[in-house]
């Protein structure tokens, strides 16, 4: 395999492989790097592999990745899947690991696609054994078919927690309570961003659709379901036992093994954050984004970021987002004309804002509610290191407001996850107790190697081999 291209794609979800496919289209020389085992990030997880009953519960919004995974595999790219990159560099270089060996490739741009994660909140009892996420939850079915057997509780805000019960539910999943902690004031704070949206009244009637659809269904399967639920927790002796939550003065207390949670979606930025991207603070969604102009251009020039790893839009946005950056990066090699490229990123543009036009409402009625980070002093924050809230709170208050500082203190951030699990929940702890908002506090510095790198992988490292082709 090559050791230059001509673009580094990193990520093989929505954006990544349309940026991929489209530079490919224009002949040029292109190198996808992926953790996943097969093309399609985390919204198409395994859909090649999937059956038709899978496909049939999942939906047609699934199903729509086939058509992008076919385009990609038909395109002349080299795809290296089950592959951890742990450094990039502004210069071009980037360092991964595959196969049980390190390498680098090097190319003079690089689109870091790295998607979204969703939003880690710690709450007690998060920490046993039960306790994952919506979208965990959805993956474990793409890949496996596996679903709950025993009573699992559905607790959080957001579309996801709508379409996963839908999915749950159409299985006969044992749901034991659907618990939605969406302020209902939001409603009222999103009103102002309903006009714009209603220019796109069809996708807002599916997602009315979708939440109707799951009421039905809890009512006929006697599933209790609440609205504005909060003081979330997990209860039990080394697993998920007991849900407990408040809905209103009412205290609830549900028998589950199973806790999936879901409070919104944040770009996963550690990537973006160690190559030295810089980031702007989203005060509605409360999550940094890299700063990008319409193409996906960051502050450094030759590195790229489309998809939900900039703003969190959704996968036939990321696919549009993919093909503006790959039309840019191959008219800036100059595989494609001036003209012939203001042709086809403004057909694209165009589409893209079309898509983009319920945005605004739907993060405005999904914001993070603001108790969301009030947590006991006895609750973990850093899952890694063990690092409680208190104790955060306590060197907050003996002055300690940046992050890094408190992670040199106590490292909190410096575990295997390098802060994506906690570094949220730090940063509205600072904020919380300094007074200060989050955009006035530095960012958590992340240092390489951003993923865990083996001495093995090190010492059968390829990097600096000379050219194959």
């Amino acid at each position: 395999m090559k050791n230059r291209y001509d673009a580094i794609i990193i990520g093989a979800g929505p954006a990544g492989l349309a940026c991929s496919t489209e530079l490919a289209d224009k002949g040029l020389e292109v190198a996808v790097l992926d953790e996943q085992a097969a093309p399609g990030g985390q919204i198409y997880r395994n859909i090649s592999k999937t059956s038709a009953r899978q496909r049939a519960i999942l939906g047609p919004d699934y199903t729509a990745g086939l058509e992008l995974i076919r385009a990609f595999t038909e395109a002349t790219v080299d795809y290296l899947p089950q592959t951890r990159v742990w450094q990039a560099e502004a210069a071009g270089e980037v360092f991964f690991s595959h196969d049980n060996r390190s390498g680098r490739f090097q190319a003079p741009f690089l689109a870091l696609n790295t998607g979204a994660m969703e939003r880690p909140v710690p709450f007690p009892g998060w920490t046993l054994p039960g306790v994952m996420t919506c979208g965990g939850m959805s993956n474990l079915y793409k890949d496996s078919t596996l679903v709950p057997r025993e009573p699992v509780v559905l607790a959080g805000s957001g579309p996801l927690l709508w379409l996963v019960a839908e999915h749950l539910l159409a299985l006969e999943a044992p749901i034991a309570a659907i618990l939605d902690t969406t302020p209902l004031k939001q409603m009222l704070t999103a009103m102002p961003e309903l006009p714009a949206a209603l220019r796109r009244a069809g996708y807002l009637f599916k997602g009315v659709k979708m939440i109707a659809a799951v009421q039905l269904a809890a009512r006929k399967a006697k599933v209790p379901m609440y609205r504005q639920v909060s003081g979330l927790r997990a209860e039990g002796d080394g697993r998920v036992e007991r849900v407990k939550a408040s809905c209103r003065g009412r205290e609830l207390s549900f028998e589950a093994s199973t806790l999936l949670v879901h409070e919104g979606i944040i770009p996963n930025t550690a990537l973006l954050r160690q190559v030295g991207c810089r980031h702007s603070w989203n005060p509605v969604q409360r999550y940094w984004h890299p700063q990008v102009d319409a193409s996906g251009k960051t502050s450094l020039g030759s590195v790229y970021v489309a998809g939900d790893g900039t703003f969190v839009h959704g996968a036939k946005a990321a696919e549009l987002k993919g093909r503006l950056t790959g039309l840019t990066i191959a008219r800036e090699l100059r595989r494609l004309t001036e003209p012939d490229y203001r042709r086809q990123a403004a057909e694209v543009q165009a589409e893209l804002q079309e898509e983009l036009l319920p945005r605004p409402y739907i993060d405005a009625l999904y914001a993070p509610r603001k108790d969301l980070f009030t947590i006991s002093d006895e609750t973990t924050v850093c899952r890694c290191e063990g690092v409680t809230a208190g104790r955060i709170r306590e060197l907050v208050e003996q002055g300690y407001t940046d992050h890094n500082e408190i992670k040199s203190i106590i490292r909190c951030g410096m575990g295997p996850c390098q802060g994506r699990m906690c570094g949220s929940a730090v940063m509205e702890l600072v904020a919380e107790g300094s007074g200060r908002s989050p955009e006035e506090t530095r960012q958590m510095r992340l240092r390489p190697p951003i993923k865990p790198v083996s001495l093995q992988e090190l010492a059968n490292a390829t990097l600096g081999e000379p050219d194959e082709s």
